[in-house]
């Protein structure tokens, strides 16, 4: 029999509730009722009313990333409106056939699986996993469609790497924050998307078999000095969807297989992830160039925060915590590969020069007034939280853990320096190992 799991107030597999009881993993001091009202507000229309992509190339809507964010950054009520009507004037309806089909029956498993990677099924898949939820519950929904082995929640499951890990970023959210709908939201996204990068995951997954276990660190390092692979990741188009805009070479899928997740070293593990992403974002520099930061790689620290969150989460059973985290190690590996394998220099964050030095509190309040579409101030967050759990480990494994003390902070003053004053399209690199991609960047010298 299910017994309804522990939310937030009234927060169901349709409705939205948010609490300051349940704020995230980290989150800042003060979070008021008013702000709280406003961004359940937003995000029950975002919920009922949005596609989660608001163009036909597969553009994400952000919007819940952002009000939940922001909201746990402490945002004014002024300020969450801002962040919700910014991108509103894009965002396409939840059922883009506008009532003109049958919806599908997705309870039969073959129709399920036809339906995959079509956006045009999103609504379907929103309430078909709206009724599974609401009927079962988030845990049993979770173990059957993505854990328990079969057919579809193998394909299930390996979608949620897409996309530069988009999908998995929306579950984070929904259970980090208590919030079924949003849960529900991520499965019907991760639906809907390709398989790609899972292909080249799943090949990473069989490789492990055969290889050994090595810190994140010396598998950047490997990859870092194969010319095999950094002629192999030759430049594409830097809005590509996936990591696999290249040939993936099979040295890079064997590299990416020496991450290895045993039970008993979950939570270091965990935490290695979150500073090596942090690592490979914030020194992938040209020291003649102004610092930038490459927006794929920051999808990876984006990404991180809720491994925090799933450490604790009931709803995820042991070994589901091991799979994801062991995926999540392996795509970051391939994904350091595929825009090139920059050179990575330490001292570009300790010696960075913060533009208007400040605390973490300055840097929070700034991007709440910044002219974001999420991806700072999730990112600002994930470090903020990469210092606390990363703390425990630095001095315990110094050569695993090569973001340590002020330099997170550091690395969060660069974020923001670098987008502040920027045009949309100018605050991020695309591919920080491609020589193309920096020739527009201006000299330091100029700046």
């Amino acid at each position: 029999m299910y017994i309804p799991e522990q939310l937030p107030n009234m927060a169901s597999s349709s409705i939205i509730a948010l609490s300051p009881a349940h704020a995230g993993v980290f989150h800042a001091e003060g979070i008021t009722q008013e702000s709280t009202k406003k961004a359940t507000e937003f995000l029950q229309k975002n919920h009922e009313r949005y596609h989660i992509f608001f163009n036909s190339l597969g553009f994400h809507n952000h919007t819940a990333h952002y009000i939940l964010t922001a909201w746990a950054l402490d945002a004014t009520p002024q300020q969450l409106e801002r962040a919700y009507n910014e991108w509103l004037h894009v965002q396409r309806p939840r059922d883009l056939s506008s009532g003109e089909r049958k919806t599908v029956d997705l309870s039969n498993a073959n129709t399920f699986l036809s339906c995959f990677s079509k956006a045009e099924f999103f609504e379907d898949y929103i309430r078909f996993f709206d009724g599974a939820v609401a009927r079962n519950g988030v845990k049993s929904v979770l173990e059957e469609y993505l854990f328990s082995g079969t057919e579809l929640s193998t394909g299930l499951f390996r979608r949620l790497f897409a996309s530069f890990l988009h999908p998995l970023i929306h579950l984070g959210f929904g259970l980090e924050f208590r919030q079924p709908a949003i849960v529900v939201e991520a499965l019907a996204m991760t639906a809907v998307h390709h398989d790609d990068i899972g292909q080249v995951l799943q090949r990473a997954e069989d490789s492990s078999a055969q290889s050994r276990s090595k810190p994140m660190v010396d598998l950047i390092q490997d990859v870092m000095n194969s010319e095999a692979i950094r002629s192999g990741s030759g430049f594409k188009d830097g809005f590509n969807d996936e990591v696999t805009s290249f040939d993936a070479p099979e040295e890079l899928i064997s590299i990416a297989g020496h991450w290895q997740v045993a039970v008993e070293e979950l939570e270091m593990k965990t935490a290695e992830m979150i500073n090596v992403n942090a690592y490979f974002t914030g020194a992938a520099q040209r020291p003649t160039k102004k610092q930038k930061l490459d927006f794929f790689y920051m999808h990876n620290v984006n990404c991180s925060i809720f491994f925090t969150d799933f450490l604790s989460q009931d709803l995820l059973s042991l070994e589901a915590k091991v799979k994801l985290l062991a995926w999540k190690g392996r795509f970051d590996v391939v994904a350091y590969g595929s825009r090139g394998a920059p050179k990575l220099d330490l001292r570009e964050i300790v010696d960075y020069k913060p533009k208007i030095p400040g605390s973490w509190e300055d840097l929070f309040h700034r991007t709440n007034d910044f002219d974001d579409d999420s991806h700072l101030s999730k990112l600002l967050r994930a470090l903020a939280n990469g210092r606390t759990v990363c703390e425990p480990f630095e001095s315990k494994f110094p050569d695993r853990f090569p973001i340590k003390g002020t330099m997170w902070l550091q690395l969060a003053h660069m974020a923001l320096d670098s987008m502040d004053n920027e045009v949309y399209f100018d605050r991020w690199i695309r591919g920080a190992g491609f020589d193309e991609e920096w020739e527009k960047v201006p000299d330091r010298a100029c700046i």
